[in-house]
């Protein structure tokens, strides 16, 4: 698991095929600020024979109405056809690590409930605060 920025650069091209694929989960807008440099925290990203297929970013934290650090909320997903293969897992901790070692006192995340994100954090211990139900667009 590395920062895309520090992928060797054939690798890291990949990035925007893996962006293209998950569009649906944030990642083409997270390619464009990417691309951008509107950026400040890392992405962190997975590969496997060459390519991009998993990533979680960006790692940013701020300050709540209280002053605690908190971690933000990033874009997680893992190619379909990849999963299965612990990358999500992986990301996941990466990301926890990262955030505790920024000094970040919570996160609050979101997920599609039963999608794979949801059924990962149930894995790692994590309690839902509860759902929302949102009538399609």
């Amino acid at each position: 698991m590395r920062d895309l920025r520090d992928l060797p650069p054939a690798v890291a091209a990949t990035f925007a095929d893996f962006a293209h694929r998950m569009a649906a989960d944030g990642f083409a807008f997270l390619w464009d600020r990417f691309r951008a440099g509107d950026l400040d925290g890392p992405i962190l990203t997975v590969a496997a024979e060459g390519r991009v297929v998993g990533a979680i970013g960006p790692m940013e934290t701020m300050k709540d109405s209280a002053g605690t650090a908190r971690f933000l909320p990033q874009y997680f997903g893992v190619l379909p056809d990849q999963r299965g293969h612990g990358y999500g897992r992986r990301l996941w901790r990466g990301a926890m690590y990262w955030g505790q070692s920024t000094g970040a006192a919570y996160q609050l995340l979101q997920t599609e409930l039963d999608g794979a994100s949801d059924h990962l954090c149930q894995a790692e211990g994590l309690e839902s605060l509860g759902h929302v139900l949102a009538a399609p667009a």
